[in-house]
């Protein structure tokens, strides 16, 4: 069985996955900015395959798009 690892990718490589049933309003992508403001970013967004498609934390990619981070934790 492989490991779990925690790599730091650009939030603009990871493909959003299309079917995901939770939509992020604007509230709530404030709220997750102000968290990683306060608290930074301490839950990785899980991804999986070459095309980092996330399967959870499609509202923690938006958030780290608008608030410009370069590089956020995945497993």
């Amino acid at each position: 069985m492989e490991e779990l690892k925690i790599v730091y990718i650009d939030p603009r490589e990871l493909t959003p996955y299309e079917g995901n049933a939770r939509k992020h309003g604007t509230e709530d992508v404030e709220q997750i900015k102000e968290s990683i403001r306060v608290d930074g970013f301490n839950d990785p967004i899980g991804i999986w395959g070459e095309k980092n498609l996330i399967v959870e934390g499609h509202g923690r990619q938006i958030a780290a798009l608008e608030m410009g981070l370069e590089k956020v934790p995945c497993i």
